[in-house]
């Protein structure tokens, strides 16, 4: 897999004198890279050249806490891409989404793709991390039916479709990242937009 191919070494983070923050950045690089179990905080705090006290300091819940973090900070930028769209229809927005989220999966050579889902294999031994993830999906999901619902769609048929989108892009990510190749994606989107068409029947 592309993940195994790339170096253990974390790319130098953006100069920033917010310590939480490089905490952050430099946590949610490693779990894509190494995986959550396989990082370590002192992994973390290299990474991120923050003083050992920072990372309790920032996260009283150590690793977990800064995994419930990551989780909540990639929710709010996919949630960015769906609510602050000028688009005008459900399937623009996600066709717009889906584009920009297609260009990060390639800059992070596939490794960004299914974190939420590596997370939430986390769940029985991190529950507070499975809890966000579960969250996560569901305002991702919920974005998505007010969406359909501002098309006209009644209020059984926004939420099905919303959780199919949801699906749709979520395997289509974890395809792409099994074979590094962004076709799967591509298809899963293409569906995705496909089934936010608006019909008489709905």
């Amino acid at each position: 897999m592309m993940q195994a191919m790339q170096s253990n070494t974390p790319a130098p983070l953006p100069l920033t004198t917010d310590t939480r923050e490089r905490l952050l950045v430099a946590a949610q690089r490693l779990f894509r890279k190494r995986g959550y179990h396989a990082t370590g905080l002192s992994d973390i705090l290299e990474a991120a050249q923050a003083p050992k006290g920072s990372l309790y300091h920032h996260f009283p819940g150590g690793k977990e806490a800064i995994g419930v973090c990551v989780v909540e900070k990639i929710s709010h930028s996919i949630l960015g891409l769906l609510t602050q769209s000028r688009a005008r229809s459900t399937q623009a927005v996600i066709r717009q989404a889906g584009a920009q989220m297609q260009t990060a999966m390639e800059k992070t050579n596939y490794e960004l793709c299914t974190l939420f889902a590596s997370f939430t294999a986390e769940r029985k031994t991190s529950p507070q991390l499975g809890l966000a993830v579960t969250l996560a999906y569901g305002e991702l999901t919920a974005a998505i039916q007010a969406l359909l619902l501002r098309d006209g769609l009644t209020a059984r048929a926004a939420k099905d479709k919303a959780l199919l989108v949801t699906a749709l892009i979520e395997g289509g990510l974890l395809l792409s990242q099994a074979q590094s190749d962004s076709m799967a994606f591509k298809l899963a989107l293409k569906q995705a937009v496909a089934i936010c068409t608006v019909s008489p029947h709905d």
